[in-house]
């Protein structure tokens, strides 16, 4: 079987794509197609980043042991700022841990709430898709505006995915409802109480301000993407000097969630050595901690 793919042999080299998603989220591949697509791309460490939720990592440590690919937990987590969704990365943390599990039961509770309160606003435009519709797309417990505009493509009220959020779904739009959660510092410090490492996910593409970014470092916040799709060329590079400045671990993927998109994963190139500094960053921290 390990002849039908691409290997790593080298200790140091290779390729690590840490922030990917699947139908337990917002991706349209299982775990075992997403495990099977990434060893096919010739990677040699992986994190799956379901939205607000574990579960992919439980799913996928003995497939990924088994077909020889090295894969870390992880979990993206949306902190509310003033009314914008920062998105942070937990690597590492305990699966188990209580504290962390009560908070993404709420979190799930929260977003059920969000959807049907954005289905009310779409209902009141005339748009007649219904909760059951929406949760159909719903492959595991984390629904959102996702599994929303899969429902609004298919009833045919708008002709694209992206439409549905510059038309309805997005910040300011119509039917748009703002979010509750934890603020950003309080989600570095639900991570690091699971034993895990705080990364600041794509900060082009979230729009976050410099000051901002160097707010995060003074809450806590251990790294920060700087290998991401929407960040090449001078923005990747200013993302870089960002990180090296203020200490943080450069981190990245390609924030893969479908087979059509334009990133499949593994394209963003991240050597193996970031999984390496990731580790050493977070024991330096948990020793610090306690």
């Amino acid at each position: 079987m390990q002849k039908m793919f691409s290997t790593i042999i080298t200790e140091n080299g290779g390729y690590a794509d840490l922030h990917m998603h699947t139908k337990l989220s917002d991706g349209n591949l299982s775990v075992d197609e997403l495990l099977m697509l990434c060893k096919r791309k010739g990677l040699r460490c992986i994190s799956i980043t379901d939205h607000d939720n574990l579960d992919s990592y439980k799913l996928a440590e003995e497939p990924a042991k088994e077909i020889g690919l090295e894969i870390i937990p992880g979990i993206e987590i949306s902190a509310v700022w003033q009314g914008k969704d920062i998105h942070i990365l937990g690597y590492f943390c305990d699966p188990t841990n209580l504290a962390l599990n009560m908070e993404l039961e709420d979190f799930a509770k929260q977003r059920i709430a969000r959807v049907k309160a954005i289905i009310k606003k779409l209902n009141a435009l005339g748009i007649g898709i219904t909760f059951e519709k929406v949760h159909s797309y719903c492959k595991g417990k984390i629904i959102g505006r996702p599994h929303i505009a899969m429902s609004l493509v298919d009833e045919e009220y708008i002709s694209n995915f992206s439409e549905a959020f510059t038309k309805y779904l997005g910040d300011g739009c119509i039917a748009f409802v703002e979010k509750k959660g934890l603020n950003p510092q309080e989600t570095i410090r639900l991570i690091e109480n699971a034993g895990g490492i705080a990364v600041l996910a794509h900060p082009y593409k979230s729009g976050l301000s410099d000051q901002f970014i160097e707010n995060m470092v003074e809450w806590g916040i251990q790294g920060m993407e700087v290998y991401s799709p929407a960040q090449k060329g001078a923005v990747g590079r200013k993302y870089k000097e960002m990180a090296q400045k203020f200490g943080l671990v450069g981190t990245g993927g390609s924030d893969f969630h479908t087979e059509s998109g334009t990133y499949p994963p593994g394209c963003m190139k991240m050597p193996y050595t970031v999984v390496q500094a990731l580790r050493e960053r977070r024991e330096k921290s948990r020793a610090e901690w306690f």
